[in-house]
């Protein structure tokens, strides 16, 4: 599913990090859990939550337990987890929290989307490796799919939709259930959900998500070409 450059991006980073840690024991509070690897316009970060400023993001900005990113208008940020484990686009407009725990060889992941569009893209999990995704209404656990998860802020209205696998969730009010491709399930605010069939809207939205690429247009002007970047959606 990942793109096979990203996950020897991922394990050449894996591998060096391995060689700094103890076989067994967990991961250094400054090993990064994710990192940036695209950025499009406007994207900017924060080591934790109660740092008072957002910093410009680069590419290749590491992400440790408690980072945040945050995307501005027709803004696109790509989050490749270090053991190679899942790739996330963040639309614009988006806010999320990236938290991770690794010991023993394996990382335990929570991505908490604040706000915001993010399509997915994750690797088979093993049986006690966790790799979830909570709003403000659900949490899901995934174990080897891609889809998209959405958090509305204006309704907090949650959307999940997989393109293929199966994910666990769970609402605020503690219902339980499991969501398959060709399922769409949505959590209102007061924690009540609906799984129905998959729309072509929904279809449309996904591939939207996965797209990356980009144009640019330069203009020139009396000091120099002003180059600007932006997605093509089409």
């Amino acid at each position: 599913m990942i793109n096979p450059k990203y996950l020897l991006i991922s394990l050449s980073v894996f591998l060096l990090v391995g060689f700094s840690t103890e076989k067994n024991g967990p991961t250094p509070p400054d090993t990064p859990i994710a990192l940036v690897k695209k950025i499009i316009k406007d994207v900017t970060f924060r080591k934790v939550s109660d740092q008072s400023d957002w910093e410009k993001a680069k590419v290749g900005t590491p992400l440790n337990d408690g980072g945040e990113v945050k995307t501005g208008s027709n803004s696109l940020a790509l989050v490749l987890f270090t053991d190679g484990s899942g790739l996330l686009r963040v639309r614009e407009n988006a806010i999320l929290h990236i938290y991770g725990k690794s010991e023993n060889r394996k990382m335990n992941k929570n991505t908490i989307i604040q706000k915001g569009l993010i399509g997915f893209e994750v690797n088979k999990q093993a049986e006690d490796e966790e790799f979830k995704f909570t709003t403000p209404t659900v949490v899901a656990s995934i174990r080897g799919t891609d889809g998209y998860i959405e958090f509305n802020d204006i309704d907090s209205l949650s959307r999940i939709y997989l393109n293929t696998g199966s994910a666990q969730f769970q609402t605020l009010t503690g219902e339980e259930g499991t969501i398959v491709n060709g399922r769409t399930l949505t959590v209102k605010r007061d924690g009540t959900y609906s799984l129905t069939a998959s729309t072509p809207e929904d279809s449309v939205r996904y591939q939207s998500s996965t797209r990356t690429n980009t144009k640019q247009v330069i203009l020139r002007t009396p000091n120099g070409d002003i180059r600007i970047e932006y997605i093509d959606d089409k």
